[in-house]
């Protein structure tokens, strides 16, 4: 049987997490900027916990990286529309996304305090 780096694993995915919940804000904040193309970052994968096969869009873009991601891939979804201003950015997409970054945060936590209080029960504490 392999040995679960849990904390690892949660932390990685947490790291993750505010990336994407930071580009899902900029998204945001940028919903009315000319051209400007929403940002995602690609599936957590817990294999590659380095995000190092991330894309960048624009060599101007997340310069060093945020929380160990070195870029984000483009969010040009054919399913959504483009505006007339040359963007893409949905304000009803973001929101779906910010929506499931907050409840992975909340399982994520969940999972963590769950084995904490199985470990702590094994060992007395």
């Amino acid at each position: 049987m392999a040995e679960v780096y849990l904390s690892a694993l949660s932390k990685s995915h947490a790291d993750w997490l505010s990336v994407r919940q930071t580009l899902i804000s900029s998204n945001i904040a940028n919903a009315n900027t000319p051209g400007f193309k929403a940002q995602d970052v690609k599936a957590f994968d817990q294999k590659n916990t380095k995000f190092t096969d991330l894309l960048v869009t624009n060599a101007n873009h997340l310069q060093g990286g945020l929380g160990g991601v070195d870029g984000v891939a483009s969010g040009a979804d054919s399913a959504w529309e483009t505006v007339h201003s040359g963007g893409n950015v949905n304000l009803a997409r973001e929101a779906i996304k910010s929506g499931d970054v907050a409840t992975a945060f909340e399982l994520n936590t969940s999972v963590v305090r769950s084995f904490h209080r199985m470990v702590s029960s094994v060992y007395g504490g």
